[in-house]
């Protein structure tokens, strides 16, 4: 089994949109081969960043993933829209 957790930074006044953008993310990964869980919380310390955590069944699900459209499609939308503010990934 594989983790990965990534914490995204809203930009000022844009914390709702963001949640909702990786919410939609959140269902969407669970319907992908290997995907064994995810969880999307915003942070109580900083209600401007969300945490999205995934557990993998493989190295190859988890690549798979970051190769797929998918998020690649829900990160231009949020870049696009100007929710995003920043980005920080780490797998384990």
């Amino acid at each position: 089994m594989l983790s990965h957790s990534a914490v995204l930074h809203a930009r000022a006044g844009r914390t709702e949109q963001l949640g909702v953008c990786l919410h939609g993310l959140g269902e969407s990964m669970q319907t992908l081969p290997g995907c064994l869980d995810v969880e999307v919380q915003q942070l109580p310390d900083d209600a401007a960043q969300w945490l999205l955590q995934s557990r993998w069944q493989s190295m190859a699900a988890l690549q798979a993933f970051f190769a797929a459209s998918l998020l690649q499609q829900v990160l231009d939308q949020a870049l696009q829209q100007g929710l995003l503010r920043s980005l920080q990934c780490q797998a384990a």
